[in-house]
């Protein structure tokens, strides 16, 4: 597009100059050409704010009427042939301003080819931009999509992140449960020990009052016969008393 556009400014630029030197040069050719004919007839005098093509005709028939009033003259065959000859020059300017004007033609031509590729090339790129404006749009969407999905994201890790620091501190309570289950396990061991010591303690006495029970009745008896003994010594009263003394 850039290429194209200095393209066309560059031939417009050359057309413009062309045309401006073209101008300048048949516009000092119409002056030369007046400068001539008027310098041939001196008397014959037109407003120079005409057209030359006016000019041009009004001259030649200010000219020829001229020549009619002055045709006894002698020198009105000169002034014919320098009339026709004027006549030629004005043919040849012609010929060569259309020569001009066909040129000019021809490179209006050229830049007007230019101006349609130019706006081809520019429908063609018009097309291309609207399809990535709509990719664009469509990129932009999907950017909204994701960006979406991120904080979707962003908030499901904060939610592992709590879970995790939840499951940390569970873990941190179950090691102090478990130090606090093995030293319960211990003093429970100890008791435990403390216990079957007791028991076997138990056991001991046990078997000790066992014993002592084993022995009562013999000494009983023995306690009753000296009981007797003593009662026949000191009489019915003291062996009462006695008796519940040792009774007691």
């Amino acid at each position: 597009m850039e290429a194209l556009a200095s393209t066309e400014k560059l031939l417009q630029d050359k057309v413009n100059k062309t045309a401006k030197e073209k101008q300048q040069h048949l516009e000092a050719v119409e002056v030369e050409t007046r400068q001539l004919l008027q310098k041939l007839f001196p008397k014959v005098c037109l407003p120079s704010n005409m057209s030359h093509s006016e000019w041009i005709c009004g001259f030649e028939k200010m000219a020829k009427e001229y020549l009619r009033e002055a045709s006894g003259s002698e020198d009105v065959k000169a002034m014919e042939q320098k009339l026709k000859e004027a006549e030629e020059m004005h043919i040849l300017l012609q010929l060569e301003c259309e020569k001009y004007k066909s040129v000019l033609a021809e490179t209006e031509g050229i830049l007007q080819r230019l101006q349609r590729s130019v706006e081809e090339e520019e429908s063609k790129w018009k097309i291309k931009v609207e399809e990535s404006q709509k990719e664009l749009k469509q990129m932009h969407s999907s950017v909204i999509s994701l960006e979406h999905e991120v904080e979707r994201l962003k908030e499901e890790i904060k939610e592992v992140e709590t879970l995790k620091k939840e499951r940390e501190h569970l873990e941190s309570e179950l090691e102090k449960a478990e130090i606090e289950r093995s030293t319960y396990v211990s003093e429970v061991r100890e008791l435990k020990t403390q216990l079957n010591e007791t028991l076997s303690k138990l056991k001991v006495d046990q078997n000790e009052r066992q014993k002592v029970a084993g022995d009562l009745p013999k000494a009983q008896e023995s306690l009753a016969s000296l009981e007797r003994e003593i009662g026949k010594v000191v009489g019915d009263a003291n062996v009462i008393e006695n008796s519940d003394v040792c009774t007691e």
